[in-house]
């Protein structure tokens, strides 16, 4: 895993805007400083190389250099930034005069983020949580793993979620209610064989096993957070005696209703939901 270094600052930071056309610079840098182009395009001069700087691109300034900004011709251009310093740069982490210049827009950028969490805390904030975000900037800057994306829906067969929209409507409005594989079948809208099958190999349970385990997740709530007694869970979760319902229960949990319900009291987290913990609804 690779260090961080040490960091001081953020020094000067904030938000500036420019009319069409301005510039900014040449500039002896002495100090570090990252700049967000938030809104326009602007070029960016570093001794005398020269770097498009679009809108949503973040620019790393390093010192011992000049460089300069002409920002967007046509349109308003803001930008962010903040300076910080080095006292010390992990040996893992190369010779600075190698490391990215510009990173170009990216949707999902996780340094965009950090940045503005660095312009609200900068001057209140507490002070070594910003300087390991700078650094964990820096680091991500460098290496550019910089994306980030929206978890995907848990996508299952057609029969597989009327299936189990089914399972979820009935319990939530009775959780002892009846379900049999010819009710689920029939919202499914496919025969029970057919159905055993797709849940079988979506879910790893057969139709009738996703009930049991969704009553037994039902249980684990009201077990936690209510006085019934063992068995009135038990018949309120549609189990058809106390001794029915404890066997299943030490079976997915791995220990008695009793005993569950006795350390949560305690203050242990009760159990993973069983359908939860295989990935799924």
């Amino acid at each position: 895993m690779a260090n961080l270094p040490e960091i001081t600052g953020p020094a000067s930071h904030g938000l500036a805007n420019y009319p069409p056309g301005a510039t900014f610079g040449p500039r002896q840098m002495r100090d570090w400083e990252f700049v967000w182009i938030v809104e326009g395009d602007a070029e960016f001069t570093q001794d005398d190389h020269v770097y498009a700087a679009p809108e949503g691109s973040i620019v790393l300034c390093r010192p011992g250099v000049t460089d300069a900004f002409t920002w967007d011709r046509n349109r308003r251009t803001r930008h962010a930034f903040f300076h910080f310093d080095l006292r010390s740069i992990p040996n893992e982490w190369g010779n600075p005069e190698d490391w990215p210049v510009v990173a170009d827009r990216l949707e999902g950028d996780v340094l965009v983020p950090m940045f503005q969490h660095l312009l609200t805390w900068g001057r209140r904030g507490d002070a070594e949580m910003l300087r390991q975000t700078i650094a964990t900037m820096l680091r991500i800057f460098i290496i550019g793993e910089r994306a980030t994306f929206d978890l995907p829906p848990d996508v299952q067969p057609d029969p597989v979620d009327r299936a189990i929209a089914y399972l979820h409507k009935t319990l939530e409005a009775d959780p002892a209610t009846a379900i049999t594989l010819e009710d689920l079948a029939d919202v499914a809208c496919v025969t029970p064989e057919h159905l055993c099958r797709v849940f079988k190999r979506a879910l790893k349970f057969s139709p009738m096993e996703c009930v049991r385990l969704a009553r037994l997740d039902r249980s684990v709530v009201l077990l936690s957070r209510s006085n019934f007694s063992v068995g009135q869970v038990a018949e309120m979760c549609g189990f058809a005696s106390q001794f029915h319902f404890a066997r299943r229960f030490k079976a997915v949990f791995g220990d008695t209703p009793t005993a569950i319900r006795a350390r949560i009291r305690e203050g242990a987290t009760p159990p993973l939901p069983r359908l939860l913990r295989n990935g799924r609804r």
